[in-house]
């Protein structure tokens, strides 16, 4: 799961930035807004995987968890994070919420 995800995502943000500039200058302030600052990295990637599940992206889910494992997140702050979501955007949000665990036991942060 782990490499197919990262290689896809890489190589269609590639084709994305090769066929409209646009999309290279997103991602660079994307990776501006998510690096430290006043904020920390660890903080801002437990705010994108509530953000992610508040707004049911399963792609985004997982990024942000992979982003979290790389902050040091613990497996309870992540737990929150995905709780603060849930109850952001209620019911609706539950599906999301499983795929966000489902994807921490395939990246072995849960059992």
């Amino acid at each position: 799961m782990n490499t197919n995800f990262d290689q896809t995502r890489k190589t269609l943000n590639e084709k994305m930035t090769e066929n409209d500039k646009f999309f290279g200058l997103f991602a660079e302030l994307d990776d501006s807004v998510y690096s430290d600052g006043a904020i920390p990295k660890k903080y801002k990637e437990l705010t994108g995987l509530s953000i992610s599940v508040l707004s049911r992206c399963e792609e985004c889910i997982t990024y942000h968890l992979k982003g979290c494992i790389q902050a040091n997140a613990t497996r309870e702050e992540m737990i929150e994070a995905i709780k603060m979501g849930v109850i952001g955007g209620g019911s609706i949000t539950y599906p999301s919420a499983r795929f966000a665990f489902k994807t921490m036991i395939d990246l072995k942060i849960i059992d």
